[in-house]
């Protein structure tokens, strides 16, 4: 009969014979699927042959619509607004009526200054005559040189007050005139100020004014990109609203923005068709900036993160070729690489993230 440390010393042999074969098996497992893709286990991919193409370089940003010339029409006379024509949003053409001015006290104005002339008028033709008849006198020594001389003054008196009272009446008729409240230049009304009623002063605001066909589009740059911004660069300007439909234009003016020791920079582009985009609207806009010449590109879904870096898996005929690259500016679906590919390979796309340099492939094409 066994003793009890003899059946322990058994039991134990026992257990550690299963756990060899149990571990064995495991290893074997293992190893066959860690070797499956070295051994040449097929996997099934698609395909992309890379091209090179010269790559635009954007840098995109949020801003603003302004106008390039936006006058605020004023009032240019004062008085109580007895009519309004015009109301923001409408068109205007140049020299069309927008609103009118009460003249009633203008025109009372204008009748005193006009009666003002007249009568310097008849006191002008009674001056010369008198002066006249004195002349006449003098010459017969009938009247004192005295009396000829107070003559003439009083009549060069009279003239110079009727010069004056000539731009009197010129001044009320100008303001008559003005009372008349015109379009200065072709645009929209960006706000109307007034409403019929009101008690204007001279110099009060009336209308705001745009100019739709002479926008700018102001786009704010912050440090980090300042300094590739430059004047002359073309750019592309689009609303949200119209996602597709760009104006385009180039920049035609750096300002600096407000900030200590900052170098972000607004760049101000001209419109040269600004399409549906109006003053004070937010924008979106793209400046262009260099261009990649020849730049190789591929599908972001060909290029595989590993922990020695970025790869992709160059086909060549049915293996796969691992290619440490270097990726850059992203296109759409589409990245830039900078190294590792020279254009005119055949790459893996779907089915990439499952392949291992030397791995045995099959097109899905010729799968299906």
């Amino acid at each position: 009969m066994l003793s009890l440390r003899d059946s322990n010393s058994v039991i134990r042999m026992v257990f550690l014979s299963l756990f060899a074969v149990l571990l064995s098996a495991c290893s074997d497992e293992n190893s066959n699927e860690t070797g499956a893709t070295a051994n040449g286990r097929t996997v099934l991919i698609s395909t992309h042959m890379t091209e090179t193409i010269d790559l635009p370089i954007w840098l995109e940003t949020v801003g603003q619509v302004h106008s390039q010339s936006a006058p605020t029409l004023a009032s240019e006379v004062s008085g109580r607004i007895t009519r309004v024509i015009a109301d923001t949003g409408d068109t205007i053409e140049e020299g069309q009526l927008l609103a009118e001015v009460d003249t009633s006290t203008l025109l009372l104005q204008q009748q005193a200054a006009q009666a003002g002339v007249e009568s310097l008028l008849v006191h002008i033709a009674t001056g010369e005559r008198r002066v006249d008849r004195l002349n006449t006198l003098s010459a017969r020594n009938l009247s004192s040189q005295t009396q000829l001389d107070d003559a003439r003054e009083q009549l060069d008196v009279y003239r110079a007050e009727y010069k004056a009272a000539v731009a009197q009446l010129a001044l009320v008729e100008d303001s008559l005139a003005k009372s008349r409240i015109i379009a200065p230049v072709t645009g929209v009304i960006q706000r109307r100020l007034i409403t019929t009623g009101d008690f204007v002063s001279r110099g009060q605001p009336l209308f705001e004014i745009t100019r739709p066909k002479q926008l700018q589009a102001w786009l704010p740059y912050p440090e980090t990109v300042a300094l590739r911004i430059q004047v002359g660069q073309p750019a592309k300007i689009y609303s949200p609203l119209t996602p597709g439909v760009f104006a385009e234009g180039e920049i035609t003016d750096l300002q600096p923005t407000i900030g200590s020791g900052s170098r972000a920079v607004m760049a101000i582009v001209d419109l040269e068709d600004p399409g549906d985009l109006r003053p004070g609207a937010t924008l979106s806009g793209k400046v262009l900036v260099e261009t990649h010449s020849q730049a190789v590109l591929v599908p972001n879904i060909s290029v595989v993160r590993r922990p020695a870096g970025e790869l992709v898996y160059v086909i060549s005929g049915n293996k796969a070729e691992a290619r440490l690259v270097k990726t850059g500016q992203r296109e759409g679906d589409l990245i830039e690489i900078l190294s590792g590919l020279k254009g005119g390979e055949t790459i893996a796309t779907d089915g990439a993230p499952f392949l291992t340099d030397g791995a045995s492939i099959e097109l899905a094409e010729s799968a299906s």
